[in-house]
Formats: C-alpha cells, sequence, structure tokens
C-alpha cells in the first residue's frame, strides 16, 4: 500500500504540474499572439511612414523641379531683356533718338505691365528702325495693345502679339 499512496501522490504532483505546464503554454501562446499583433501594427506604421515619405519625396522634387523652372524661366528673361535693350541702345544710336525718351515711353506704354519687358523693348526697337518717331511709336504700341487684349491669336500671349506686329511692318 505504501506503494499506491507514492503512486497516488505521483498521480496528482504529475496532473498538477501538467496543468500548470497547460496553463503556462496557453499564457505563452497569448503572449505571442499579443507580440505578432504589436509587430503588425509596427509593419503598418512603418508601411505608413514609407507611404508618407514617398510622398513627401515626391512633393519635395516635383517643387525643386518648379524652382529650378522659375529661375531658368528667369535668367532667360533676363537675357532677352538685355539683349533688346542693347539693340534698343544700337537703334537709338543709328536713328540719332534720346534713350531717356525712350525709356520714358516705354514706361507710360507698359505702365499697367501687359507686356513682357523684352517684348515691348523690342516692339519699341522694330518701330524706331521703320521711321517712327518715339511719340508715334508710344501711340502704336499702345493701340496695339488694345487691340491685342480683344483681337490676339490664341498661339500668342498679348505680348508676343504685340511684338509679332511691330515686326510685320
Amino acid at each position: 500500500m505504501a506503494n499506491e499512496t507514492t503512486i497516488g501522490e505521483l498521480r496528482i504532483n504529475l496532473k498538477m504540474k501538467l496543468e500548470g505546464i497547460e496553463k503556462g503554454i496557453e499564457t505563452a501562446k497569448k503572449k505571442l499572439q499579443e507580440i505578432e499583433q504589436q509587430n503588425e501594427q509596427v509593419k503598418n506604421s512603418n508601411d505608413q511612414l514609407d507611404a508618407s515619405f514617398i510622398a513627401m519625396s515626391v512633393g519635395i522634387i516635383a517643387s525643386l523641379a518648379k524652382i529650378k523652372s522659375a529661375v531658368d524661366e528667369g535668367v532667360n528673361k533676363y537675357i532677352s531683356y538685355t539683349n533688346s535693350m542693347q539693340a534698343l541702345q544700337k537703334t537709338a544710336k543709328a536713328t540719332n533718338t534720346s534713350m531717356s525718351d525712350i525709356e520714358d515711353t516705354i514706361k507710360d506704354v507698359n505702365k499697367l505691365k501687359l507686356m513682357d519687358d523684352s517684348d515691348v523693348t523690342a516692339a519699341t526697337k522694330n518701330l524706331l528702325t521703320y521711321g517712327f518717331t518715339v511719340k508715334q511709336t508710344g501711340d502704336i504700341l499702345k493701340v496695339l495693345q488694345d487691340a491685342a487684349v480683344g483681337n490676339r491669336q490664341a498661339s500668342y500671349g498679348l505680348s508676343e502679339a504685340v511684338r509679332v506686329t511691330t515686326e510685320r511692318y
């Protein structure tokens, strides 16, 4: 009987230990599931960060492209204006016309800034080259601006329409 008691106690001890192990395994499974859920949340968060970073990068690249385009356009306008002014100065000298009178006329004609500076300068040069006086040039440019506002071709902007018109005289 002494053996039976030991075996009974051993069964009880084994049963208690097995129940403890099963509870421990269940607890471990729950912890692993929680860790997997947390890992999934971190993964989703990382995916969102990646998407945000990509979107931000695209935005930065687009902004830099616009800045570069604006700088290029500004440089091209400056070069065009400088070339137009040099040509206008040569025309003023060749026609024996005062450069300050020409500049005053250009300011008067373009006081509303409807035309690009290089276009109004080129148009002025063209009209002076054809023999018009500074006053006549100013008057013609004002009329051409008014006409271009309503009648310009869709392929030209207002400024370009006036300049192109003076090139055809």
